[in-house]
């Protein structure tokens, strides 16, 4: 029986598939003694019981320098209740826990600033169209923080996916289903840790249909993939739409994997059917221009979700064709890819590749390895250690003492927090944020943060009262 996931993405594979060119990747893409290594392979035996679970989809780096991750089929059996584990950047694995059966675990995995790690599923709850959960890193701790369409006419959503940290350090989300009673478009939403819920926009059927990928720029703006193309969103949740993905004759274009780059600029995948091309996209926040970098191709994959390595490409993998890949954000072309060969996984798609705090790329394959139940793998790609950036703080101003919480990217390993110059306690929440303690002997200048790609501080000057 195929999951609630499974369906939901076979219904809307026209807007997640991307094509791809098999000829073009061998003439672009540059050789590397690199390999995908498996770090982790799911054990399962003979009947297909993993007791470990199987089926890994989303994994983060949290703030102790440990991965964690979801599989999507439970311990001992192939049920759809999944599993939560830890594997060090060494390859100890740990389970922690088993969810209930018939929890479908989506897109979205994150580590709040309360220390907990929450993430959505498809199905369960009181309705069984899907939850919000809480956990803690030693997988105590469960809770269901939300169930979906708990509120009449399901105005609060269905079928959550997307789960991001904001810069406020609440946590906000998408659901595909829901919200408008006579559109069912979907609906984004806000959760307060530890646990308080509120819906924040419901899309219309002029809006055009679900949301997907979103994502908050560095300037705190709010985008996805909404209506018919790339969208922004006003402070009071208005569309505009920053360019589209028009038909081609009957068949409709679709788009995923939105991200930010260092530039500013906006970068994604999209594809159409009838052109049977694999379409990597650069968009302006401000709307003001657009490009699109086509390839010819008849090959179909998932590309999850863009990230941008430390060598300033972006990186991600595509499921069907079985490989990690870099493209280059200023030319569109793909220069770099690595494949699967089973032995270290295979269909990774379900979830975007992470660079880790030492540089490496890790990610999971749904299945492959040792005994098919899936991998977490590595790869050395040579990419130097990513560094360290530092967006903001809060408050600006203080006095010896108190307590800032600075926010940025790339946290996660930092050695030192300084005040000007003077080393400051501090703790770091997850990738995007850190808690420090202004020193004694600070005087009023830039906050900066080392971490194994360097040091970096940041650009306004924190006042010392």
């Amino acid at each position: 029986m195929k999951s609630m996931k499974e369906t939901r993405i076979l219904a809307c594979a026209i807007d997640l598939v991307v094509l791809l060119s098999l000829c073009l990747l061998g003439m672009q893409a540059q050789a590397s003694q690199s390999t995908i290594n498996p770090l982790f392979s799911f054990p399962c035996d003979t009947n297909g019981a993993c007791r470990d679970g199987s089926a890994p989809n989303q994994l983060i780096q949290a703030s102790d320098g440990n991965f964690y991750g979801v599989t999507q089929h439970g311990a001992g059996s192939n049920q759809l209740s999944g599993t939560l584990y830890r594997i060090t950047p060494s390859g100890q694995f740990t389970l922690l826990f088993t969810f209930a059966p018939g929890i479908d675990l989506a897109d979205a995995f994150v580590e709040a600033n309360d220390g907990f790690l929450y993430g959505t599923a498809f199905d369960g709850g009181a309705t069984n169209n899907g939850i919000l959960f809480r956990i803690s890193k030693t997988g105590s701790g469960f809770q269901v923080v939300h169930s979906f369409c708990s509120e009449a006419n399901c105005a609060d959503g269905g079928f959550p996916d997307a789960l991001i940290l904001g810069h406020d350090g609440n946590l906000d989300g998408s659901a595909m289903f829901g919200g408008d009673a006579s559109c069912a478009c979907g609906t984004i939403f806000r959760v307060t840790p530890p646990g308080t819920f509120s819906t924040l926009h419901v899309f219309q059927s002029s809006g055009g249909g679900a949301p997907a990928s979103l994502i908050q720029g560095s300037d705190g703006t709010f985008f996805a993939i909404a209506g018919k193309g790339v969208s922004r969103f006003s402070r009071d949740w208005q569309l505009t739409t920053l360019m589209t993905f028009p038909p081609i004759g009957f068949d409709p274009c679709g788009g995923s994997g939105l991200m930010e780059a260092a530039n500013g600029k906006l970068y994604g995948a999209s594809s159409c059917y009838q052109l049977e091309q694999l379409q990597f996209y650069e968009a302006s926040p401000s709307g003001k221009s657009s490009h699109k970098f086509s390839f010819d191709g008849k090959h179909f994959g998932f590309v999850p979700s863009l990230i941008q390595g430390s060598d300033g490409n972006l990186w991600d993998n595509i499921d069907r064709r079985n490989i990690v890949f870099a493209v280059s954000p200023a030319t569109g072309k793909i220069i770099k890819s690595f494949a699967f060969d089973g032995a270290n996984g295979s269909s990774p798609g379900e979830a975007p590749v992470v660079q880790g705090s030492d540089g490496k790329l890790y990610g999971t394959a749904s299945v492959g390895g040792a005994d098919d139940g899936g991998t977490v793998w590595v790869l050395d790609a040579e990419l130097p250690a990513p560094a360290s950036a530092v967006a903001a703080f809060t408050p600006t101003s203080a006095a010896v003492g108190a307590k800032v919480l600075i926010r940025g990217d790339h946290f996660i390993g930092s050695t030192a927090v300084t005040f000007n110059g003077v080393n400051a306690a501090f703790k770091v929440l997850n990738r995007n944020f850190i808690s420090a303690t202004v020193p004694a002997g600070a005087t009023s200048g830039a906050i900066a943060v080392t971490n194994p790609g360097g040091t970096t501080a940041s650009k306004k000057s924190f006042v010392v009262k």
